[in-house]
């Protein structure tokens, strides 16, 4: 069988939508390939995974791949048709039209593919048949070993966004910053993935134990960078779009064996078991008890990131892969 992931960027997202996703595939033998623009022999592939398609131009190719009898699968990983009011670039760009194709666009793929079940609770107002396939990792992630003493060196507690995600980060803004001066012998650094210093401290972070590292474009540089962590820093707002989002930073802390301290909303608590495998924080000064206790016994970091990493196993590519060969599949019978 032969599949394009044609995929809207080269983003994390692609990363998860549509680069492991075609890599699990050719795994399983077929012939599986990924880009931001259609192979130019499209016309013998048998099905096309189009993430988020809703620009016009691409809009008027999946029609054309759709006349052409193509399997089409659309997939998306975040509720375009409940952006936050403070993302206001994302406003712009997901006005009523784009809105609309897209919801076209659903309407005649042959089925629609998400992260998460409240995103697929969504979709289903646009598409009949709507399927979750969760994110995941390669394997390979989780066998490396961890420090979790951190003696004689700073201690790393971590957040990693995007500029769309740090919105988010003042929830928990006034704990980093106190972290951050911490009197641990060895000393403790609050570091942001993903922002550069002008955003962080625009958010209200300051201080010379704060490092911004900015953007990380290529996804194994980025899992170098926050593997670094020791302890990871979650903060979300409880809105209708981060309700639908999976949650992304679960599965990178818990493959890597970090400990996970989030904010409870409906997507972290469907995974973390608070105190077992992770952290929810409720209420703002949750989050400075909880980052100190972390940072204060290295047994707890190792156990709740050992307890995480225990349950990551069901979400590696391995595990996933066979999911999406049952959604690219072309149901017998049926010719293209």
């Amino acid at each position: 069988m032969k599949v394009h992931f044609w995929s809207a960027d080269m983003a994390g997202s692609a990363w998860y939508r549509a680069v492991l996703p075609a890599m699990g595939l050719s795994w399983l033998g077929h012939h599986a390939s990924h880009h931001i623009r259609l192979p130019q022999n499209w016309a013998s592939y048998d099905t096309v995974v189009g993430c988020r398609v809703a620009q016009t131009d691409p809009s008027r190719m999946w029609i054309r791949l759709k006349d052409e009898g193509k399997r089409l699968i659309l997939d998306l990983d975040d509720d375009y048709f409940h952006i936050d009011p403070s993302n206001t670039h994302a406003r712009t760009v997901w006005d009523t039209q784009m809105l609309g194709r897209l919801a076209h666009n659903m309407g005649i793929a042959d089925l629609v593919t998400c992260c998460s079940e409240p995103l697929a609770a969504v979709l289903r107002d646009y598409a009949p048949d709507v399927r979750v396939i969760p994110n995941g990792l390669p394997a390979q992630y989780l066998g490396r070993p961890r420090d979790y003493s951190a003696e004689g060196r700073p201690l790393y507690v971590g957040w990693a966004g995007t500029s769309s995600t740090v919105a988010d980060l003042p929830e928990a803004v006034r704990a980093l910053n106190r972290i951050s001066q911490y009197p641990r012998r060895d000393g403790v650094m609050v570091r942001l993935v993903g922002i550069d210093s002008e955003q962080a401290i625009a958010r209200g972070l300051k201080g010379k134990r704060i490092g911004a590292l900015g953007w990380v474009e290529r996804i194994e540089h980025y899992l170098h960078a926050v593997s670094e962590f020791d302890v990871w820093c979650a903060p979300y707002r409880a809105t209708p779009f981060n309700g639908a989002k999976f949650p992304t930073k679960w599965l990178e802390a818990s493959v890597l064996g970090i400990p996970l301290v989030a904010s409870d909303t409906e997507a972290y608590r469907r995974v973390i078991r608070h105190g077992e495998n992770g952290f929810l924080v409720r209420r703002e000064h949750e989050w400075g008890r909880l980052l100190k206790q972390l940072v204060d016994d290295p047994g707890l970091r190792q156990r709740v990131g050992m307890a995480a990493r225990g349950e990551a196993s069901g979400s590696i590519m391995q595990a996933l892969h066979h999911q999406w060969e049952a959604a690219v599949s072309v149901p017998v019978g049926v010719t293209v």
